[in-house]
């Protein structure tokens, strides 16, 4: 076992599924499995292929802006942007119900790749590395290649779609918004990789004005401070500094390994960090070392110890390939959220006021302020307020439920009043309530399908809206000072967007297929 060279491969389950040998290169990489819930280590030792399939959401996506009203019905025609997905994976949060991990065989690296067998003497790690790209040109070309890139992602996804783009006619503050919104540049580089071989045929003048430089970075810890900073792979680094391995663990003997043969190693994707260093590139700004912006691979690396009595000799390491690139998404990435629920109950207003007539309790959240430090004011004249620091050094205790009350209240009164001002009607798609109120929806459904405008709402049509959305919304919408379009195709998709009808209450992702051990005799 001491002579023996490694090779690395996808574990055998993911040759199955592709009808794939040992030498197919696309197979020669580690694999990245998906899970929904915190059992999965659980999951993978007692059966390694038990993991789920990734789907579009799993595709990295940017958000295109498009023109208003968007083509389709309902909440389609009110979504200012749509999301142009790549060919890039994407990894999500704990937060999201989303857990990873690498899975890898190894093979003795002889004729015929033998399985490695019994290797006491193997350790094996992974480590996460990432790939940095700058572009280098003038701005003027960069932004134009950067627009083009994304309207031909755009017309790939949806012909139908209008870009949103920047106009002569365009104020400040708007040309500003629409430039903002395509700043993806160097990632958008990297994205798609069969796009930008065709896009290259059509731009080769500007594609001649821009350079691209891509480099392998890695995560450099120091073992005196313990702070981490990412570096050029090939780059100088201190005796201090070495990579950041993560550890791997291999998978208990399957059923139908009886001789042990097969060397499966799985370990845990990080997807966050607490984590900073001082990005030299960012005027030694301190940012996160995981961020939604990189783009990250991971490389296992299998260790062998020292023949007895070589002990102060190096030990052997063999890398694998990097595994496919990937993303992190940010921990409110809406394809994320939709994840995860959490329910909760606002307070029982009724059993509230019985409890306030029985002696105060101990529970509750207790706020000392310290000398200098109060808040003496009167809400009389709200929204203008005055009010003076008083000499603060006590004790109040507040009931949990006030907190919530207050913070439910203000986010009922200010969410209508975002939606108005800012004209950002696809808010009101993001929430649904239960029971549906049929009667009402069934009566703006009939009101506003001869074509009838939100303006020509009558009084009960804005009732029956404000009995959905909030008190008095009715009357704001039709308002024709809020801005809100005026033609009945977008009252119709008002109507479809708010009923909560075809609300998706819960979905799961598939599990991949599950495929026969070749090391199981056939009967």
């Amino acid at each position: 076992m001491n002579d023996l060279e490694i090779a690395f491969r996808a574990p055998w389950y993911e040759r199955e599924r592709h009808d794939a040998t040992v030498n197919d290169t696309p197979l020669l990489r580690p694999v990245i499995q998906k899970y929904d819930d915190t059992s999965f280590v659980q999951r993978l030792v007692a059966d390694p292929q038990d993991s789920l399939e990734f789907t579009d959401d799993d595709r990295w996506s940017y958000p295109v802006p498009v023109a208003f009203p968007a083509p389709g019905t309902g909440r389609q025609r009110f979504a200012t942007s749509r999301l142009v997905r790549t060919n890039l994976r994407k990894i999500y949060q704990p937060s999201h119900d989303r857990f990873y991990t690498v899975v890898v065989e190894l093979f003795c690296d002889a004729p015929g790749l033998p399985r490695a067998g019994k290797h006491d003497d193997l350790t094996v790690q992974f480590v996460m590395r990432r790939r940095d790209t700058t572009i280098e040109g003038s701005h003027a070309h960069v932004k134009k290649l950067a627009r083009e890139l994304m309207l031909n992602l755009l017309h790939a996804e949806d012909p139908n779609l209008v870009f949103d783009g920047v106009n002569a006619g365009d104020g400040k503050d708007l040309k500003k918004l629409k430039r903002g919104r395509i700043g993806d540049r160097e990632d958008l580089w990297w994205a798609k990789e069969l796009a930008r071989q065709r896009f290259e045929e059509d731009h080769r003048d500007l594609l001649d004005a821009v350079t691209a430089h891509t480099s392998n970075q890695v995560w450099l810890t120091n073992s005196k401070t313990g702070r981490g900073r990412w570096a050029k792979l090939d780059s100088d680094r201190l005796e201090t500094e070495s990579e950041q391995t993560i550890p791997m663990w291999r998978v208990p003997r399957e059923p139908c390994d009886k001789d042990g043969t097969r060397s499966l190693w799985f370990g845990v994707v990080p997807t966050y960090s607490a984590d900073h260093w001082n990005d030299p590139t960012r005027s030694n700004r301190s940012v996160p070392k995981f961020d939604e912006r990189g783009i990250y691979e991971i490389v296992c690396i299998a260790t062998q110890k020292p023949k007895p009595g070589h002990e102060h000799c190096p030990p052997k390491t063999w890398e694998s390939v990097a595994s496919e690139p990937f993303r992190l998404a940010a921990p409110y990435d809406p394809d994320g959220t939709k994840n995860r629920r959490v329910s909760i109950s606002a307070p029982d207003l009724r059993q509230l006021a019985a409890r306030a007539g029985q002696p105060a309790g101990p529970g509750g959240l207790s706020i000392t302020t310290p000398p200098g430090s109060q808040f003496n004011f009167s809400a009389d004249g709200f929204p203008k307020i005055s009010g003076s620091l008083g000499a603060g050094g006590g004790v109040c205790t507040f009931a949990f439920e006030l907190f919530f009350i207050v913070a439910l209240f203000l986010f009922l009164m200010f969410l209508p009043i975002i939606v108005l001002a800012f004209q950002l009607w696809w808010l009101l798609a993001l929430r649904f309530c239960f029971p549906r109120l049929d009667l009402s929806m069934t009566a703006l459904a009939a009101f506003f399908a001869g074509g009838t405008g939100i303006g020509a709402a009558d009084g009960t049509a804005k009732d029956n809206l404000s009995l959905v959305l909030g008190k008095g919304m009715g009357d704001k919408l039709a308002d024709a000072a809020n801005k809100f379009p005026t033609d009945g195709a977008s009252a119709q998709a008002l109507v479809g967007m708010i009923d909560p009808k075809d609300a998706v209450t819960s979905a799961a992702d598939k599990p991949l297929k599950h495929v026969d051990d070749p090391l199981c005799e056939k009967h």
